[in-house]
């Protein structure tokens, strides 16, 4: 959709000369992966290759729908704000159902996320979201009305450096259906490996192409991709630089140096705002998309 359309084609995904990767609809098939031979995170589980130059994940898969849809990423600071100030009133799902409106979120990813349904329940969002809880505190949740859970998955795409270890890192995903249209969006929900900016153990390059890998390999013909999360990584931290141009970089905040992005395959995107912390020690960040 929008600036993406001429990529599109009327049969599935076609391999570029470049290598780039186009999304279609009418597709049952996988994106998938096309290694270059070059590999990286040398020496350790997470070792990975390189995609092959010029692969990158263009389009959104459909013909414009006028559909919006309203996406949010959020680090809840979950030891300090929910466990040590109890939730703070409600503050992170009061800020969360002030911004819900006119336009109701559709799909929301929260890092340090112990409870989903704890957040949801301070936002007012009980009974209208579906909560899924994964490994590593990543929570993802969408509006049960508008949207219907495909299939979902988790797998570690990173690790902690020695000096600053607490265990892997993974991605939680979800392939989602919107109910009027079938339109079908991958969301992938990720917070990145420490110390900050060194892409932990294996590298930045190695935690990038891994999420693109994974990416590449549960997503198909027709999804529509966005990747959020915390990354623990800035925008010119290796992480971030090897993740742009292989998708789009949309949004990315403020807290700590900007360390929380939001990536797409679609490039039409209505508006995104910072909305603050409401007790985090994070930003909550939202985009509104156009497909």
């Amino acid at each position: 959709a929008g600036a993406d359309a001429g990529a599109m084609t009327a049969k599935g995904a076609e391999s570029a000369e470049d290598g780039r990767v186009t999304i279609a609809s009418g597709s049952g098939s996988h994106l998938g992966w096309q290694p270059s031979g070059r590999t990286v995170g040398q020496g350790h589980w997470c070792r990975v290759e390189e995609p092959r130059h010029g692969w990158r994940i263009r389009g959104c898969g459909w013909d414009a729908s006028g559909l919006q849809l309203k996406v949010l990423t959020y680090n809840l600071f979950w030891w300090n704000l929910f466990g040590r100030r109890h939730g703070n009133g409600g503050s992170a799902g009061t800020m969360i159902a002030g911004n819900s409106e006119p336009l109701p979120y559709d799909i929301m990813g929260f890092q340090e996320c112990e409870s989903v349904a704890w957040v949801l329940g301070d936002a007012g969002f009980a009974g209208k979201f579906a909560g899924l809880t994964g490994p590593h505190a990543l929570c993802i949740a969408y509006r049960k009305a508008a949207w219907e859970l495909v299939n979902d998955g988790v797998a570690d795409v990173g690790e902690d450096r020695s000096d600053q270890w607490y265990g892997t890192r993974a991605a939680m995903w979800a392939r989602l259906r919107y109910r009027k249209t079938n339109q079908t969006v991958m969301f992938v929900n990720h917070h990145g490996p420490l110390p900050v900016g060194t892409g932990g153990r294996c590298g930045g390059e190695a935690t990038a192409f891994n999420l693109l890998k994974l990416i590449a390999e549960e997503a198909y013909q027709g999804d529509s991709i966005i990747l959020v999360g915390d990354f623990n990584a800035g925008p010119e931290a290796p992480t971030v630089k090897s993740l742009n141009g292989r998708l789009f970089p949309v949004f990315t905040g403020n807290s700590f140096g900007g360390v929380d992005h939001v990536l797409s395959s679609c490039t039409k995107v209505v508006s995104t705002r910072n909305l603050g912390d409401g007790g985090s020690d994070h930003d909550a960040l939202e985009v509104v998309f156009q497909l």
